[in-house]
């Protein structure tokens, strides 16, 4: 995976090393991990440029990874947070690797970049939040910024605290799939499909995670709407298999919820 540097010292790219560290303020926020994935290399610095400038203006922070092609993408399987994917790339298309993408991962972000805008319609048959077309402009490249932003930031850098038998472990919310009550305990699903069960309530833990993509759907259930992969009348159905019941006394507030989830991703 080719890395570079953006935004060194001197405010100018420092060479080729590991990694991408676009600073903003450093104690506000975890960095958004952005990769770039672009076969030509002039199409890709102009990205990186783009991500440094708005870095600077919105005092966020990325870090940023480039890769030359979908099967790259696919063999490596980076874990970021938003993938800039050209739709034209030679051999297996940036289409088909996000349509790949989608059979294992709801959660990572997607805005296709292409020379054809009548590809981008596409974008949204694999849930992509956008597609910017070429030559990217600033004003172009910003407003689709804003959005992504807005979406990942509700659940980066946010963790919750299990207190187990064993210890205490922290979970990143975007691992998360759903919660829901077994028992005397709350079972949190993860993306690696594990299950880890400890003491607490539902009320106390989506009081925990207002603000986030996490909507409650019963007096039983919590699901994570990045990991959501259909819903189909009262039933929703998660990444990892997982299916969840709306319940009738939550049904009004819980689709109220899920639109303003779907409508915070397209505004």
């Amino acid at each position: 995976m080719a890395r570079a540097v953006v935004g060194g010292p001197n405010g100018k790219a420092d060479g080729m090393p590991d990694e991408t560290r676009i600073p903003g303020d450093a104690g506000r926020a975890a960095a958004i991990r952005v990769l770039v994935v672009e076969d030509e290399p002039q199409e890709a610095e102009r990205l990186r440029a783009l991500l440094s400038r708005y870095a600077a203006e919105r005092g966020e922070r990325f870090e940023v990874s480039a890769m030359t092609s979908a099967a790259e993408f696919l063999s490596n399987r980076p874990e970021v947070d938003l993938v800039f994917m050209d739709i034209g790339l030679p051999g297996v298309s940036g289409m088909e690797a996000a349509e790949i993408l989608r059979d294992h991962d709801q959660r990572t972000q997607i805005i296709f970049v292409t020379s054809l805008a009548q590809y981008g319609a596409r974008s949204y048959e694999v849930d992509a939040l956008d597609f910017i077309v070429k030559p990217v402009s600033y004003h172009s490249f910003s407003l689709r910024m804003d959005r992504a932003v807005r979406v990942l930031r509700r659940t980066i850098g946010r963790s919750v605290i299990i207190k187990e038998k064993g210890g205490i472990s922290v979970i990143p919310v975007s691992d998360i799939t759903a919660i829901d009550v077994q028992g005397h305990n709350l079972a949190y699903h993860l993306t690696d499909n594990r299950e880890t069960l400890a003491r607490g309530t539902l009320s106390a833990l989506a009081k925990e995670l207002a603000g986030t993509s996490f909507v409650q759907i019963s007096s039983s259930a919590l699901v994570n709407m990045d990991h959501v992969r259909t819903i189909r009348g009262s039933d929703v159905h998660t990444s990892d298999g997982g299916v969840y019941v709306i319940s009738r006394p939550k049904r009004k507030a819980a689709f109220e919820a899920i639109a303003a989830y779907y409508g915070g991703r397209n505004s």
